[in-house]
């Protein structure tokens, strides 16, 4: 990303900040900091609702100065030196400041408290996350890029793979694959990144079990600690396989599924591959600017049911409700293709879409895509 992209961004962050009569914000986050200076270092950038912004780089203060596209870059040796540093680059003492809430500890919140003992603090998560919807040319280039790489990793998997060979033989095998092409080997989940692996390859029955993430399935894994993705368990002929893996190439995020399916499976699992096939070229159809998330949602379970499938669409017994989420710097990004969400579409919005069917004790199907939003409906960026 060029310096333009990175002052559009901001001046676009500034705009919502005045509008709120903030007199600025300050960032920590890793993602949010890479989106608006272009250096995910140790530091606190604060906006101002005008004017210039900085940059204090605790550490790495080189890397970060190199590597940030705003102009004023200043080491930070102790958190106390954050209002000196402000009242020396001529900003104001601030009255009412904006912290990204969703992801701030406790214990940071009482240090900006301490350090601005008066300050009203307000939530600007919904701004930052509202913003990043909205891809940019530069930000779907980057995302194409992605899923170009992830796409040969998808065939090279249906290269490789064998009834026998254990999940994570199978996912050992093409993660190496992906990291040759450039993979980063793990992905951005906001608010959930510890023990968050790129994704899931589950076969049979151990693609029906889920965990503590919100997601439809999750597999076995290899611990109680990582309980997603790959285990020890061997794929056999006759179950379904399922690869649910996210593409982080550069700094950008695809969401790509596939099951593998023999002529041994059962009908009603090849049905339901058939039915999820559709759900997906239906929703992207109806995917255009000024639909909500919501109606995206209640027609895709409306076709599920009117397919006999209902009770097995998006998991089983405690069905996720959701069908679709927001990716690019992190995996979870809005908006989501939910139950009830009133977010309209518009172009430039970039979602995930898995339609997905939980058959329990048996295995699971279902396709996952990127998608953007155009005039003429969604536009698959995987392949």
């Amino acid at each position: 990303m060029d310096k333009n992209e990175y002052r559009q961004r901001i001046s676009h962050f500034q705009d919502a900040l005045q509008a709120r009569e903030l007199d600025g914000a300050i960032i920590f986050q890793a993602v949010d900091l890479y989106y608006l200076s272009g250096t995910a270092q140790s530091c606190h950038l604060f906006i101002p609702s005008q004017g210039e912004p900085l940059l204090l780089a605790f550490r790495d203060f080189n890397r970060a100065r190199n590597e940030a596209a705003v102009n004023n870059v200043l080491p930070l040796r102790s958190f106390r030196e954050i209002p000196s540093l402000l009242a020396a680059a001529g900003l104001q003492e601030p009255k009412r400041l904006g912290l990204a809430m969703d992801v701030i500890s406790l214990n940071l919140f009482r240090r900006y408290e301490e350090i601005f003992p008066g300050c009203q603090w307000v939530d600007i998560s919904g701004i930052l996350r509202t913003q990043r919807m909205i891809k940019s040319e530069a930000e779907l280039a980057a995302l194409r890029y992605a899923a170009e790489k992830h796409a040969a990793v998808f065939r090279y998997i249906g290269d490789i793979i064998q009834p026998g060979m254990t999940e994570l033989e199978i996912a050992a095998a093409f993660e190496a694959f992906a990291r040759r092409l450039g993979h980063q080997g793990t992905k951005r989940f906001r608010g959930q990144e510890q023990g968050m692996i790129p994704g899931i390859v589950a076969a049979g029955v151990n693609a029906t079990l889920t965990s503590c993430y919100d997601l439809p399935l999750a597999g076995n894994g290899l611990t109680p600690l990582y309980p997603m993705g790959p285990s020890q368990r061997r794929w056999e002929k006759g179950e379904p396989l399922l690869i649910d893996y996210a593409g982080v190439y550069g700094d950008y995020t695809v969401d790509q599924t596939r099951v593998y399916l023999d002529s041994e499976v059962e009908p009603q699992m090849h049905k339901a591959q058939e039915v999820a096939k559709e759900i997906a070229a239906k929703v992207a159809e109806r995917a255009r600017p000024g639909v909500t998330a919501g109606e995206l949602y209640d027609f895709a379970v409306k076709m599920a049911e009117k397919a006999g499938l209902g009770e097995y669409f998006m998991g089983y017994g405690r069905q996720v409700s959701y069908i679709g989420h927001g990716t690019g710097l992190e995996l979870n990004e809005w908006p989501v293709i939910a139950k009830g969400n009133k977010t309209a579409l518009a172009e430039g919005m970039v979602f995930a879409l898995e339609p997905k069917f939980v058959f329990p004790g048996r295995g699971s199907v279902g396709i996952e895509d990127t998608y953007v939003v155009t005039e003429k409906g969604a536009v698959s960026l995987t392949f």
